[in-house]
């Protein structure tokens, strides 16, 4: 388990995709593996600290995975960063990038997580891995998808 990152390009400029991104109470409408978010605080600084519950559901594995992060958006450089307050992650933080293209803009998730699994071997890391880039790819298609509704 380690450092994932995913990236997509999107046609509309960045700072549009960066507003949608940032309504992470939006995302059960339209991520699936998303059950639940709440949005514990926010404020106008861009702090916020968010409560998620998703659904990884992959071969033998199907659970719920539950923990509380901070977020910081930064409207003028188009970014976030988050890190693990608590949670079912042992370690779990990371960043998005907003930037500009010739047809709209790419965003780039990057994902540094552990679970925390005493004795998982190489076979069950390199699953959760799979697992972590597929959650990443969807979260990213997700975006670009409803940013792209007309």
């Amino acid at each position: 388990m380690g450092l994932i990152t995913g990236k997509i390009e999107v046609g509309v400029d960045p700072a549009k995709a960066f507003e949608i991104a940032q309504e992470v109470e939006k995302y059960p409408d339209y991520m699936p593996d998303v059950k639940s978010i709440n949005v514990i605080e926010r404020r106008d600084d861009g702090f916020a600290r968010v409560a998620w519950v998703g659904h990884v559901s992959v071969a033998s594995i199907n659970k719920d995975v539950k923990w509380i992060e901070d977020e910081w958006w930064d409207k003028n450089a188009l970014t976030c960063t988050y890190k693990l307050v608590e949670g079912d992650y042992k370690k779990y933080s990371g960043d998005w990038n907003f930037t500009g293209t010739d047809s709209g803009s790419e965003i780039v998730l990057n994902v540094d997580f552990d679970l925390g699994l005493p004795l998982v071997g190489p076979m069950i890391n390199k699953l959760l891995d799979r697992i972590m880039q597929d959650n990443v790819n969807g979260m990213l298609k997700a975006i670009k998808d409803k940013a792209e509704e007309k």
